[in-house]
């Protein structure tokens, strides 16, 4: 009987509490530090590179916090547990009551389960939260920012280098390349020859140095977008050198998504009967990476040496690459249709396998 009771009253605290999830509070403690995992035969701390968890714990004090509540959020479904007690199961942010806890259980400390299908370190958000403001508030400036902004200047010292180097290597590629007004002429003679070296050393040269730029931006971006982008979650750091080995991580994977386009390209082609289109279709493809991603690449390097720091516009800025690459769509046909002696229906059909596919597949990892 005594059970049944409990449970009614757990049910019903846990309700009347989760409404108080929108309200402004005032952050009164965060619990990250403090996360454990059992392992063993004991409780160890929590460690971000730690292989897949599925449950963290941590320990609370009622006493300390009266009138205050205990703030669970997360982007994905989680459940809770109080001295292995089901308090809730959910996925909208979750505020119980710290004098609620303290009279359902009478215990000077309570352990405190979290679990989730997968446990994401900038994905789970555990808060002691107030609805008044502590007596004495003192800024802390976001732990680790100095950090970053010491790698987003080397990251731009590093890629004006790279730039200057592999332009001396062949001045006239690097300046078809990074020429605006050829990117819309819809006929280029002249660039035939280096549509048939597009797999050169030095086109290959031009493809890492795109990839570290895109890395580059994405990971500016990364560091500012809300905790619903999980693929921001998995390049956050606040090391400097963890920034610089995550960044070339990054530029390794897009490197290898522009290989893998080359060939997917080079293979199409061949398929559809369009071989004579494959090098101008990758030569104007990495081309608009580079002056595009250039220009908005310093644009985001000076809005944040300005401390530009508005998450609105990170997710602009994000937003720009499906947009981009729509764009780039409409821009091919038009420069495509212009060479090629096959139907149209040919060449939708190989826009379609090319760009349309992986377009979609972009914007689900990106946005999701």
């Amino acid at each position: 009987m005594k059970g049944a009771i409990k449970i009614i009253l757990l049910s019903f605290f846990v309700f009347a509490t989760n409404a108080l999830a929108g309200q402004g509070h005032f952050v009164e403690k965060d619990f990250k530090t403090e996360w454990q995992i059992f392992q063993g035969e004991r409780y160890v701390p929590f460690k971000g590179n730690t292989d897949k968890i599925t449950t963290v714990y941590l320990w609370l004090e009622p006493a300390k916090f009266s009138g205050s509540a205990f703030r669970v959020k997360s982007n994905e479904p989680y459940t809770v547990f109080i001295n292995g007690q089901l308090i809730a199961h959910q996925s909208t942010p979750l505020d119980l009551k710290i004098d609620s806890i303290k009279q359902l259980f009478h215990a000077p400390v309570l352990l405190i389960g979290i679990h989730q299908q997968k446990i994401r370190e900038g994905g789970l958000e555990t808060l002691i939260v107030s609805s008044t403001p502590p007596v004495q508030l003192v800024h802390e400036p976001r732990m680790g920012f100095s950090s970053f902004r010491d790698f987003v200047i080397l990251g731009m010292l590093i890629l004006i280098s790279v730039l200057i180097l592999v332009a001396q290597l062949n001045p006239k590629l690097s300046s078809d390349y990074f020429s605006v007004v050829k990117m819309f002429f819809m006929r280029e003679g002249e660039d035939s020859q280096n549509h048939s070296r597009i797999t050169s050393s030095i086109n290959i040269l031009f493809y890492v140095y795109c990839s570290l730029m895109i890395g580059y931006y994405l990971m500016i971006i990364f560091r500012f977008l809300p905790e619903h982008y999980v693929v921001a979650l998995a390049f956050q750091t606040d090391s400097f050198g963890r920034a610089m080995f995550l960044w070339v991580q990054l530029s390794a994977v897009i490197l290898a998504i522009i290989f893998f386009k080359v060939i997917l390209v080079y293979c199409l082609s061949i398929v559809f009967g369009l071989t004579e289109i494959a090098g101008i279709h990758i030569f104007n493809w990495v081309r608009l990476l580079l002056v595009v991603f250039g220009l908005l690449t310093l644009l985001l390097f000076f809005y944040f040496i300005l401390h530009g720091h508005n998450q609105v516009l990170h997710i602009f800025l994000l937003k720009i690459i499906s947009w981009l690459l729509v764009g780039w769509m409409i821009l091919i046909i038009l420069k495509l249709s212009k060479r090629m002696s096959n139907t149209m229906f040919h060449l939708f059909s190989y826009i379609c396998a090319t760009e349309l596919i992986p377009l979609l597949i972009t914007i689900k990892v990106l946005y999701n």
